[in-house]
């Protein structure tokens, strides 16, 4: 009779214990350190001026320079048109119509297309102005990193990284990314390999191999290295 008193008040305090655990809170969960210092991308404006004296009919050497090392830039992190926008009631507009017309050149010879170069103008009165050639580009940014030393990594009662784990793996990531715009959406994916896929399939149909021929001397070196 004691034996099941016991067993009857050790089951009773067992559910007790069990319903004073309260329940986790999956409305507002523990963020991970990829969500607390997630990269940030922000679009910005990369721009350059290309001075132009009255009477001047072409690009100076230096300015060609300029232009193509920018062009460059464009090809490896531009989004959208490359605007080409020259002084329109400038007392120097004339010229910068002709030049402008030399910059697009040089741009094309860089390797920027003709249909992504929009041309246009802008209201000055007076003055000479210059050209302005900007495209849109984004830049990254990361959060700063607690300092370990302001931490006790030994001592973490709710089970949870510290407060800067994972900080500096992704200040490294948003410092490594070769196009920022890659952290807001992944980039489009090219067009298959239709004339490969063609050559898989007729050879699938045939009973024919798949893959690709391989020599001997391949097949020693792939033996060697499982083994």
């Amino acid at each position: 009779m004691k034996s099941r008193l016991s067993l009857l008040l050790l089951g009773a305090t067992a559910l007790t214990a069990c319903a004073g655990v309260p329940k986790p809170d999956i409305t507002n969960p523990t963020p991970s350190y990829t969500d607390r210092y997630r990269p940030t991308a922000e679009a910005t404006i990369q721009r350059i001026e290309i001075v132009v004296e009255p009477g001047q009919m072409q690009l100076g050497s230096g300015e060609r320079a300029r232009l193509n090392a920018f062009a460059n830039d464009y090809l490896r992190y531009g989004h959208g048109a490359l605007v080409l926008e020259t002084p329109s009631g400038a007392s120097n507009s004339d010229s910068a119509s002709v030049v402008a017309a030399d910059a697009r050149r040089a741009l094309a010879e860089a390797g920027v297309s003709y249909a992504a170069i929009a041309g246009g103008t802008r209201e000055v009165s007076g003055e000479a102005a210059p050209i302005l050639v900007s495209f849109n580009r984004y830049e990254a940014h990361a959060q700063e990193c607690a300092p370990l030393w302001q931490q006790d990594l030994a001592h973490q009662s709710n089970n949870q990284p510290w407060l800067s784990f994972g900080c500096a793996t992704n200040a490294n990531l948003a410092a490594l990314v070769e196009d920022p715009a890659d952290l807001l959406h992944p980039r489009d994916e090219d067009p298959r390999d239709s004339g490969r896929r063609d050559t898989v399939m007729n050879a699938y149909r045939q009973g024919e191999q798949t893959h690709a021929e391989r020599s001997n001397e391949e097949r020693i070196q792939i033996s060697n290295a499982v083994q």
